[in-house]
């Protein structure tokens, strides 16, 4: 994954499960000064804070507070962005950053890899060349991205794919796994953060999270799920969970 570097005590004593007190997480690029600190904060036994996320070191769940922005129509080309990101085209946005975000995920030991995930978009011959290639690049994590809302009186669970209309089908979209490509610096810019780009339904290499199935590349696609989503300005929590 390419992370910014953090305080490695913290990671350290994070993923052992010993971090007692508040300590730094130290928001620099490769090639830059750093930017202001951002606090990683405990707030349970097995929680913490980084800005507006809260995650569980054992569950290696991440919460993310989300506001429902367009539930019809179309199309959508991300599940969530920052709200400074593309929000025309997405159904959920966040005040949360793409640099904490990649953080956590640094944190709690996930994965990133493009995999053969953006290939598709390469020309023909270089796409040959790397499948009969023997270095194959990894794949990141597979990561389940779950609606967490109130619903007359109660607390349930949705995945995030029912509320994506696939139009091939004019069915809901079939529940499978993000994966964890990652974003990255460029030129001291964080990517993700510049671009807003978080959780992608059309393949984008900025954002953090992308999806694998196919019809990925096709931008015109995916649209809102009228049909299950609630009204706009909905508040909610997006959590993200290791994939079974």
């Amino acid at each position: 994954m390419k992370c910014p570097r953090i305080v490695l005590t913290l990671a350290l004593s994070l993923l052992a499960g010993g971090m007692t007190k508040n300590v730094l997480a130290q928001e620099a690029s490769e090639s830059e000064a750093p930017e202001p600190e951002a606090q990683v904060i405990k707030v349970g036994e097995s929680t913490y804070r980084l800005g507006e996320i809260v995650f569980d070191a054992k569950k290696r769940e991440i919460r993310i507070p989300a506001v429902m922005n367009m539930r019809e129509g179309g199309p959508i080309e991300y599940l969530m962005v920052n709200e400074k990101g593309a929000v025309h085209e997405a159904l959920l946005t966040t005040p949360v950053r793409g640099l904490h975000l990649q953080i956590v995920f640094k944190l709690l030991r996930y994965r990133s890899g493009e995999g053969e995930i953006f290939d598709q978009f390469l020309p023909e011959e270089e796409r040959r060349q790397r499948i009969e290639s023997d270095e194959k690049k990894p794949r990141g994590d597979a990561v389940s991205v779950i609606i967490e809302m109130e619903k007359d009186g109660k607390i349930e669970e949705i995945p995030a794919a029912s509320w994506i209309l696939d139009a091939e089908t004019g069915k809901a979209m079939t529940d499978e796994p993000w994966i964890l490509t990652g974003s990255h610096f460029f030129e001291g810019n964080f990517l993700a953060d510049s671009e807003g780009s978080l959780i992608g339904v059309y393949l984008d290499q900025v954002a953090l999270l992308n999806m694998s199935r196919k019809g990925a590349e096709n931008d015109e696609r995916w649209g809102a799920n009228s049909a299950a989503t609630p009204e706009t300005g909905k508040k909610m929590t997006l959590i993200l969970r290791p994939a079974k």
